[in-house]
């Protein structure tokens, strides 16, 4: 199948044909944002209704569970014999075993605190580095931000303990440096805001008096 050749791009070339262009891309654009937005509002009606139907099944499929691990616990050892579940109306029922899940050392309830224990062997023995996951990535819109003008934002994204100018020499030394050039856009213009009206104030009693 040969490619498809792409359709030539007409572009305007008078005011008159680029303010119809205009119109049209706002119209289109608001029939893209009401067709989201319905899209949405649809998705949301239909996982409601969804949740509503399913509820009471799931309620009852949650208590029929407990009642038959209840009588398994109970029936199960004799009807199984030497094994740990049996095939019963259509279904594999019994005893399995879970999947493993890591105990930390005795006195350590956070994980975070059982990580340097892990380190140490890591440290010792390189090979077991597999037993680490590390997840460090970059955060490029902070460090575009730090490469910024505006050391107001810098202070407020590192902090005020952290001295700005360090870092952001060592981010410039490093190499790191903001790509940045015009684009073409198109926007939605706010409305304008009707001009004031000046209206003559009516003048003080105290004022007539005087004069």
């Amino acid at each position: 199948m040969g490619r498809r050749k792409s359709t030539p791009l007409t572009a305007p070339t008078t005011l008159p044909q680029a303010i119809e262009k205009v119109e049209r891309y706002l119209a289109l654009d608001h029939s893209i944002a009401q067709a989201k937005a319905d899209a949405d509002l649809s998705i949301a009606a239909i996982q409601a209704t969804r949740d509503e139907v399913v509820a009471p099944f799931q309620a009852e499929v949650d208590d029929i569970f407990l009642q038959l691990r209840a009588w398994w616990a109970v029936a199960g050892p004799e009807m199984a014999k030497d094994n740990k579940s049996i095939k019963l109306a259509g279904a594999t029922l019994g005893l399995r075993m879970t999947p493993g899940k890591l105990k930390n050392p005795k006195g350590i309830r956070k994980d975070a605190d059982a990580v340097p224990l892990i380190e140490a062997i890591v440290a010792d023995f390189p090979g077991a580095k597999a037993l680490l996951r590390f997840t460090t990535e970059m955060d490029k819109k902070a460090i575009v931000k730090v490469l910024g003008i505006d050391e107001k934002a810098i202070v407020a994204l590192l902090g005020k303990a952290t001295a700005v100018g360090p870092v952001v020499e060592r981010v410039i030394q490093a190499g790191f440096t903001v790509s940045q050039g015009d684009e073409f856009f198109i926007d939605r213009a706010a409305p304008k805001e009707p001009a004031p009206e000046f209206v003559d104030a009516p003048t003080p009693a105290i004022a007539e008096a005087r004069s």
